[in-house]
């Protein structure tokens, strides 16, 4: 460009001796118009491109700020429900650690709420909404405050017949429906800015062709720095849409396994990997949850331990681990025709709190892009609150299983006292029963004694009678025999 100008400005300064000044002047003038409508149509371009980067800026800048309401909004939601969580596993086992979820989560819901009304300031209708959803927080956190102080205070079962009033629960639906709402109306939003953003990048693109061969290098510059504006945005609209989609592929009350084909299915579908493999964090090692296209001849491993193998080591380090040219005995990808080994694996590690609580091993046969690797990086900490939640909500389950099983036993061990005691009343009439015999029986043995008394009396008397009477006869015998003596005598 500089050669032309230069070029351009020696025709002006060496014109043909035969030229006249006016002519010079009159042949100047076209290439000063010229160049002054070179350097207009550069300027106009550039405002042009300018204008249109900043506006792509702005589009941009208003996708995330969306992105950042619904992840507010979501947040809120996830809060409560740790609150809920941990109000749940103080009420079923009196342990004031499981209360730690539950106060970390009031410790910050008044700062998220604060967040989605700072951020929707400049939204009438969301800002009306606004009371509703700080009143549905308040109620709720009021509900679980009062659970908390009947446990406290009057122990386990007021506790948990005023849960099973399901009063929690409709506050906790009323709050869901009222949140869906606001991220509905996000969501519209976002559906409008991503659009004027489209509309943005359509408009330079444009700007840039009409350019034409004069502005050719300038319009491919600012096609390219649009472009590389435009490709940013998409990547960045790539990510939080991978990561708004994986949360709603978690929400819910999901148990591990399920939590883990979701989060697994999605995560493949995505990032269109071939195969995978999510492995939980279960008292010290870690167990296979879920699988995505491996055969069952895969000899995946049931359970792994920190630091053996790949796996072991990405949670030993606590990073990500990308390896290609995968060699045998890894990961498998199979199906009805047969089955074959990824190119290239990522092997992630899932943290919360630096903590790692769930492993991720992906195959492709493609090379991994590197926004994989970030919307893993980004996700790992939703993927790890949400596994801990679902191991949480495991374990109370347990927990109230096993309560519910001991309170059935109780109720039989009752159910049988009750019997017991029944038999016992039944056996004690009888025995009342049978004393009142045995006293008329013996009443009436008395009356026989006494009257038996009364004829040995009389045996003993007669007896007595008859024995007086022997000795009379023997008398009277000695006295005959003696009489009988005497008169033989």
């Amino acid at each position: 460009m500089c050669r032309e100008d230069s070029c351009e400005t020696n025709i002006m300064i060496d014109p043909p001796p035969s030229h006249a000044p006016g002519k010079r002047a009159s042949s100047t003038l076209p290439l000063l118009t010229g160049l002054i409508a070179i350097v207009a149509f550069f300027l106009g371009s550039a405002a042009i491109s300018y204008e249109n980067v900043s506006t792509l800026r702005e589009a941009t800048g208003r996708v995330g700020h969306t992105h950042a309401v619904i992840g507010a909004l979501e947040d809120i939601l996830s809060l409560m429900r740790d609150a809920e969580t941990g109000q749940r596993g103080f009420v079923i086992t009196g342990d004031a650690e499981y209360l730690e979820p539950y106060n970390a989560a009031i410790t910050r819901i008044d700062t998220r709420v604060a967040d989605v009304g700072r951020l929707t300031s400049d939204n009438a209708d969301q800002q009306a909404r606004m009371p509703a959803l700080t009143d549905l927080v308040a109620l709720k956190r009021k509900e679980l405050g009062e659970i908390l102080e009947l446990r406290r205070n009057d122990g386990f079962e007021p506790a948990r017949a005023r849960l099973a009033t399901d009063r929690g629960k409709a506050a906790m639906d009323a709050l869901r429906k009222h949140v869906a709402v606001m991220q509905e109306e996000e969501r519209a939003l976002l559906k409008q800015r991503l659009a004027h953003a489209e509309d943005a990048f359509g408009t330079a693109v444009r700007s840039g062709l009409v350019s034409g061969l004069l502005g050719i290098f300038l319009a491919l510059t600012a096609a390219w720095l649009i472009r590389r504006s435009a490709l940013s945005a998409e990547r960045q609209q790539w990510l939080q849409t991978g990561h708004a989609l994986l949360g709603e592929k978690m929400m819910g009350d999901q148990r591990v396994t399920h939590l883990g084909e979701n989060a697994l299915r999605f995560l493949c579908e995505y990032l269109e990997a071939q195969a995978g493999a999510i492995f939980v964090e279960d008292g010290g090692s870690f167990h296979r949850a879920a699988t995505y296209a491996v055969p069952a001849s895969a000899g995946l491993p049931e359970h792994f331990t920190a630091g053996e193998g790949l796996l072991g080591q990405a949670v030993k380090d606590g990073r990500a681990f990308l390896v290609d040219d995968v060699p045998e005995g890894y990961l498998a990808i199979g199906s009805a025709l047969g089955s074959a080994r990824p190119r290239h694996l990522l092997v992630a590690p899932v943290r919360v709190d630096g903590v790692t609580n769930a492993v991720l091993e992906l195959g492709f046969f493609h090379p991994v892009p590197k926004a994989a690797v970030e919307l893993l990086e980004r996700g790992s900490e939703l993927i790890g609150v949400a596994v801990r939640s679902a191991n949480s909500r495991s374990r109370i389950e347990e927990l109230l299983e096993e309560t519910q099983r001991q309170s059935e036993e109780v109720q039989a061990q009752s159910e049988e006292l009750r019997v017991s005691n029944e038999e016992l009343e039944e056996q004690s009439r009888a025995l009342q029963k049978s004393q009142a015999q045995l006293e008329q029986q013996q009443a009436e043995l008395e009356q026989t004694n006494v009257q038996l008394e009364e004829q040995t009396q009389l045996l003993e008397s007669q007896k007595d009678g008859l024995i007086r009477a022997k000795q009379e006869l023997e008398t009277q015998a000695r006295v005959v025999e003696q009489a009988s003596r005497y008169k033989s005598d």
